[in-house]
Order: C-alpha cells, then sequence, then structure tokens
C-alpha cells in the first residue's frame, strides 16, 4: 500500500471517530455520508465492477448532492466546504472526456488532493462542532451578544 494511503487512511480514522464523538446530528449525517462513499468505493473496487469509473463519478454526485443539503439544513461551514470540494471532484470527471490520454491521471490527482482536503474539513468540522456546543451553552448562561448596546453579563471563564 502506497504511503500517502496509509497517512490519509489514519488520519481519516482519526478525524471520523473525533467527529462521531464531539458531533451533533447535521455532523454525523455528514461522515456517515462520507464513510458510505468510501465503503462503497473499496467494496466496488475489490468486487473488479466494469465501469469502475461511471460508479466512482454517480456515487461522488450522489455524496456532492448530500454534502449540498445538509449545508442547507445545517450551520456548519465545514460542510459547506466538503460540498465545495466534492464538487471539485465531480467536475474533474469530465476532464477525460476533453483529452483523455493526457488528463486520465488528472482525475486522479484531483481525486486524492479532494481526499486531502475533506480529512482537513472534517478535522475543523470537530473544531466547528465544539465550539459551536461552547457558544449554546454560553448563550443559555445570558452571555450573549447584544447588538442593542446594552450591558450584559459576560461568559464565565473556566
Amino acid at each position: 500500500m502506497h504511503p500517502f494511503h496509509i497517512f490519509m487512511l489514519s488520519a481519516n480514522l482519526i478525524a471520523l471517530g473525533l467527529i462521531l464523538w464531539r458531533g451533533e446530528w447535521i455532523d454525523r449525517a455528514a461522515t456517515f455520508a462520507l464513510i458510505a462513499a468510501v465503503a462503497i468505493t473499496t467494496v466496488l473496487q475489490m468486487l473488479h465492477v466494469p465501469g469502475m469509473i461511471v460508479w466512482a463519478a454517480l456515487l461522488d454526485v450522489a455524496l456532492f448532492l448530500t454534502f449540498w443539503v445538509l449545508a442547507e439544513r445545517g450551520e456548519r461551514w465545514w460542510i459547506v466546504a466538503l460540498a465545495g470540494f466534492q464538487f471539485i471532484a465531480v467536475i474533474a470527471y469530465l476532464a477525460p472526456f476533453f483529452a483523455w490520454d493526457r488528463l486520465h491521471w488528472a482525475v486522479v490527482t484531483v481525486n486524492w488532493a479532494v481526499w486531502f482536503l475533506d480529512t482537513v474539513c472534517v478535522f475543523v468540522g470537530v473544531w466547528e462542532a465544539s465550539y459551536a456546543r461552547r457558544f449554546a451553552r454560553e448563550a443559555r448562561d445570558g452571555a450573549a451578544v447584544d447588538h442593542g448596546n446594552r450591558l450584559r453579563a459576560a461568559a464565565a471563564v473556566e
């Protein structure tokens, strides 16, 4: 196995475990969609399914649409970024139609780059989920932003 694959799989396991532990329902839904896409792709590769590139493209389109719907429903910037990166992966599948011989490996390279950026987004998602929980707790304690220029209680520093 390529060292990049080992590094990325290790980073994915750590990031996905953390987001499942620290995230809310929207974070977990995006995580399960990502895990399902990776699992389905792996199974298709192991079974040597004919037309693998078409199935991978359809799976990436479905993953993009899933992230887009979740980004519309939730208030998580990391899911918005995931949708954007996934859109880049979907668009990359069009490159071989223009010059297959020269751009085939460009699609593979773009998919690896998107995989790396998705992993970074999941780590950012762990941070965002943790701080969203903290800000919600502070708002319940009376430390909310007041745009009316009135004095309010400050958040307790713990």
